[in-house]
């Protein structure tokens, strides 16, 4: 899109003023230019005549005026935004234009001509209106993050007064912020769920079995699938080609990841499904793109660069990042690849090579729409959608009773969380993916610019500080030497009347201090270079890590919950003893009064939690 001078008012001269390379200013549709991957083509469409709920139309000579100024509204965001805000994107704008449509509608029923009547009064009442809406994802009503969504419109609009020839004239919420009116509580305010630790896990795990077991079989069974079709079809008979494809697979003799042969079409066919479908979870949940990102990797995508002058190749996923970016194509920009990543990534080509000859697209998700047989992108809805489908099919767990939704964006927080979680002691054979992307993270592996995503993963880290510097104070028994010191001084933490006392003491410490507590399988590290006796600098070395070299430093804290490892410990220590040496038997006898020194500083003594 060209620049064009801003309006200042209102004025019919605008009406010929190019939206996009296809769309006018005065158009009753506008067809935006936005490129972003995933989007449905309908997507980039918009209707200012759309029926409402009501089944009234907006389009009238009475409403003329109102979308006359919501057009000047999304011109000015575009051009000249708030101050401090970036322009709106294409894609903002037609966000925006979504919301202003229903918006409008309520208006018209409540007989406000203009912008300018919106007053606190009429918030409140259209919050009221808003919330006895169904919602469209099958929801009895609109949740709260949908109701700022709207609120957001209306502040800006506020917001843009000085540059609109019609906008809210005085602050539409002066007294609580869009969140606290659109009924958010402290647990619900801007936030997107993750996936609980248990859904996460095992659609993860799943998703590696298929990709890191499967994966050849199924493409396998696919190519042979495709090339006895092939055959069949050449013979003019359409029906051989189901017998050419039956006998191929047959005598192949493959199996899917649940022991069933792939011994015909449709389940050879369901298997490379459900792949792409792993493809995209191993990405997602071991990368932290967003969808947009993913479905925008084409072929040749993984990329190997040295790190520094060790020699060793890190593989990077190169794709486009288009979120807080002008260019409507988007930028490149590379992501650490973890291997099973770079293995999704080459089975998706693999998958995907007879979709993009057909096509001649260079996409590695791609679908045919079986309605009119073209080969196009899959979208995020399609995707999401998938997502689902392959959870059913590998049996995820419910969570409270119901199926987890899962849903793209979700994927990228969860992401956040794992990377940033220290003790990964719950994470399974998850673990060290994690580790590396954790690594990665800190070393600016991520040679991209998805500070984003830096920012996300940092904020996770401080939340995750803050859970267990909260516990920790209000522990009554901690071993270690740091356990030690904060029992001795922690007594006004404790309890219900300590609570606000040690939540504010929290939010200074993090506040005030870079502080981060690094967790093992044995206890936590409140890491200080200057007392650390493993020798790390910024953090624990791994390398000098060790029960007993972390018993001896200042550092270390320990929970009841690290009882069962130090009970584990002595056990083990205990039944080396009658077939060793006397030399050897100190040194066991040495480990077994550790453990039973920290079993009794937390009160675990008897081998109780």
């Amino acid at each position: 899109m060209t620049a064009h001078p801003r309006p200042l008012a209102m004025s019919s001269s605008w009406e010929d003023a190019p939206i996009s390379p296809w769309s006018r200013f005065g158009d009753g549709k506008w067809l935006l230019d936005i490129r972003t991957a995933g989007r449905r083509a309908d997507q980039n469409r918009f209707s200012w005549a759309a029926p409402m709920p009501e089944c009234s139309r907006i389009s009238g000579h009475d409403h003329s005026h109102l979308i006359r100024a919501a057009k000047h509204f999304l011109w000015s965001m575009h051009f000249d935004p708030p101050r401090g805000r970036k322009r709106s994107s294409a894609t903002s704008l037609q966000q925006k234009a979504m919301l202003l449509r229903p918006i409008i509608g309520w208006m018209a029923g409540e007989g406000l001509s203009r912008f300018a009547e919106i007053d606190p009064a009429a918030v409140e009442r259209f919050c009221t209106w808003l919330r006895r809406r169904p919602s469209r994802a099958g929801h009895d009503s609109i949740r709260p993050a949908t109701v700022t969504n709207y609120l957001l419109a209306i502040k800006d609009l506020y917001r843009q007064r000085s540059k609109l020839a019609d906008a809210p004239l005085i602050d539409p919420l002066p007294l609580e912020t869009t969140y606290e009116a659109a009924g958010h509580t402290r647990a619900s305010k801007g936030s997107i769920p993750f996936i609980p630790d248990r859904q996460a896990i095992a659609i993860l795990n799943e998703a590696l079995r298929w990709i890191e077991k499967h994966g050849e079989t199924i493409v396998m069974a696919e190519a042979i699938r495709l090339e006895a079709r092939e055959r069949g079809l050449a013979t003019g008979v359409f029906r051989q080609a189901s017998y050419h494809v039956r006998r191929a697979l047959r005598a192949a003799r493959l199996s899917d990841p649940s022991g069933e042969r792939l011994d015909g079409a449709y389940a050879a066919r369901q298997a490379a499904v459900h792949l792409v479908e792993a493809c995209y979870i191993v990405i997602a949940g071991f990368v932290g793109m967003r969808v947009s990102e993913i479905l925008s990797i084409k072929v040749g995508a993984i990329e190997y660069r040295p790190i520094g002058e060790t020699g060793v190749d890190q593989a990077y996923v190169v794709a486009r990042l288009f979120k807080t970016v002008d260019d409507p194509d988007g930028r490149v920009e590379r992501w650490t690849a973890p291997a099973p990543v770079a293995r999704a990534v080459d089975l998706l080509e693999r998958l995907s090579a007879p979709l993009r000859a057909a096509s001649g697209r260079e996409e590695l998700f791609l679908v045919k729409n079986t309605q009119y047989g073209e080969i196009v992108p899959v979208t995020h809805m399609h995707i999401a959608w998938r997502i689902n489908d392959f959870a059913r099919h590998v049996g995820v767990p419910d969570h409270d009773g119901k199926p987890w939704q899962f849903s793209t964006h979700q994927f990228r927080k969860t992401f956040a969380r794992f990377v940033a979680r220290r003790d990964r002691t719950q994470l399974l054979g998850l673990a060290d993916h994690f580790k590396h992307a954790s690594v990665a993270m800190t070393a600016r592996g991520y040679v991209g610019s998805d500070f984003d995503l830096h920012s996300l993963i940092n904020h996770e880290a401080r939340a995750e500080t803050a859970a267990a510097l909260d516990r920790l104070l209000a522990a009554r028994q901690l071993g270690g030497k740091m356990g030690e010191r904060i029992v001795a001084r922690n007594a006004r933490f404790r309890g219900r009347a300590g609570e606000q006392v040690r939540r504010d003491y929290v939010a200074f410490i993090l506040e005030e201090t870079d502080l981060r507590i690094h967790a093992c399988d044995y206890g936590w590290c409140v890491f200080q270079q200057e007392t650390s006796r493993c020798g790390g600098e910024l953090e624990p070395d791994e390398a000098g890590r060790a029960p007993a070299v972390c018993l001896s430093c200042a550092n270390m804290v320990i929970e009841a919950k690290h009882g069962s490892y130090w009970r584990d410990r002595r056990e083990r220590n205990a039944a080396l003893l009658p077939c060793a040496n006397p030399m050897t038997a100190a040194v066991l006898n040495e480990a077994i009064g550790q453990c039973e020194r920290v079993l009794a500083q937390i009160g675990d003594d008897h081998g109780q939690e």
